[in-house]
């Protein structure tokens, strides 16, 4: 083993700080580049089995934090704050992107690395409900569509007009997680509810209907835009959401909790099986329903 440490060893014999708000499998990922061995290895190694690190930040049990205390020498506490596992039940889980980060704070990072943290990824770079980020306050880059360049979503979202009541909607979302999710109404399900799918007429005489969303009733350049990448679209799965889009979600959540009346409107225009979800979202919210739902000819 050529990495400078026995398989048989208890603590490793260096231990990298932690950079501010880092996810665990980042910091192990460091840790493993700085060994000079795979992700998979280190993990075997460490006796957490045939595992990949990015799941851990999700699902680590009692007797992983147990391993990883005594090779690292730190506080079983603080590894469970570097992950998700607060946020791996209900409705906050729905809004942690897998996978891949689909946003980075390049001024952030080029402090990690000049901290000697380089390559660490902070836990809020998988949050699909920022367009800022928490430290520095400066707008994400989009990973997915501008991966090759430092302009930040302001810059590329095709929803820049809708900036200043985006960042309410971002606030909206953090205060209620701050407050441990006891607020009246749900934002969470607000924002399931803006993309739920419905159906546009595109003649008078509602003939030929195309694809849209309730967000687009707010927003109409929201339906044109979206409907090339319809399948990514989906209350079910709001991470799948590409990140320039995401201001006219956080907008949309600022102008239906700023006046709760123009759901009446949204709804009267969410045709078809759409209605179904409009209300159990409505009802999830801890909204009364606008108007009296019949769906049962549907």
């Amino acid at each position: 083993m050529s990495c400078g440490i026995e398989p048989n060893a208890k603590p490793l014999p260096v231990v990298l700080n932690a950079a501010r708000d880092e996810l665990l499998s980042s910091w192990l990922a460091r840790h493993a580049r700085f060994y000079g061995v795979t992700g998979p290895f280190f993990a075997k190694w460490l006796g957490l089995g045939d595992t990949r690190l990015s799941a851990l930040d999700r699902r680590l049990g009692l007797g992983q934090v147990a391993l990883l205390a005594e090779r690292f020498r730190c506080d079983p506490a603080a590894l469970i704050d570097m992950t998700h596992i607060d946020k791996s039940d209900g409705q906050v889980s729905d809004l942690i992107s897998r996978g891949r980060r689909p946003q980075i704070c390049h001024p952030c990072a080029d402090r990690y690395g000049q901290d000697g943290a380089e390559g660490a990824v902070p836990k809020h770079w998988s949050k699909a409900w920022r367009i800022t980020c928490p430290a520095c306050g400066l707008a994400f880059t989009d990973t997915n569509e501008h991966h090759a360049s430092r302009a930040t979503l302001l810059e590329t979202t095709p929803f820049d007009d809708l900036w200043s009541e985006a960042i309410a909607g971002e606030q909206i979302v953090e205060r209620y997680l701050a407050d441990g999710g006891h607020d009246e109404s749900s934002p969470i399900a607000i924002l399931k509810l803006l993309l739920v799918q419905t159906w546009k007429p595109i003649t008078r005489d509602l003939e030929h209907p195309v694809v849209g969303w309730v967000l687009g009733t707010l927003f109409p350049d929201f339906d044109a835009r979206a409907r090339p990448i319809k399948r990514r679209v989906t209350h079910a799965a709001i991470t799948t959401l590409p990140i320039e889009f995401r201001p006219a979600l956080l907008a949309g959540l600022a102008r239906v909790l700023a006046n709760p009346a123009v759901l009446r409107e949204l709804r009267r225009a969410t045709l078809l099986r759409g209605q179904r979800n409009f209300d159990k979202f409505c009802r999830e919210a801890k909204f009364e329903l606008p108007e009296a739902a019949d769906t049962s000819h549907q």
